[in-house]
């Protein structure tokens, strides 16, 4: 009996705090869900001429090399995808992810 008590006292506590709670706070908003276009492409420039310099680097070893060079294309494509005047927020999303990969493979390269 008493765990039952316990879990009708958590029931209405949680209750009274959501009701409470403006509908505001209750929710993000999609606004901050969504990845900044603007700030995107700009990551994506970066990277892709921190690419562009690094596969010039006369020190980089081979194996880097072809890395480097398997990822210019993708970086390009995702560039090419954020130039666009319109894109979806659900390849926008997917474009940050991508971007987000490609970034931390180039840190990866970076650190050797």
């Amino acid at each position: 009996m008493t765990m039952l008590r316990s879990t009708a006292l958590a029931a209405m506590l949680l209750t009274s705090t959501l009701a409470a709670a403006p509908a505001s706070a209750q929710l993000p908003s999609m606004g901050s869900l969504i990845p900044d276009k603007a700030a995107l492409l700009e990551q994506g420039k970066k990277l892709l001429a921190d690419l562009t310099a690094m596969k010039q680097d006369p020190k980089l070893p081979a194996a880097d090399k072809t890395k480097v060079d398997a990822m210019i294309p993708k970086a390009t494509a995702v560039n090419t995808e954020l130039a666009k005047p319109q894109v979806e927020p659900s390849k926008l999303t997917q474009l940050a992810t991508q971007l987000g990969d490609l970034q931390k493979q180039y840190a990866s390269l970076r650190g050797n």
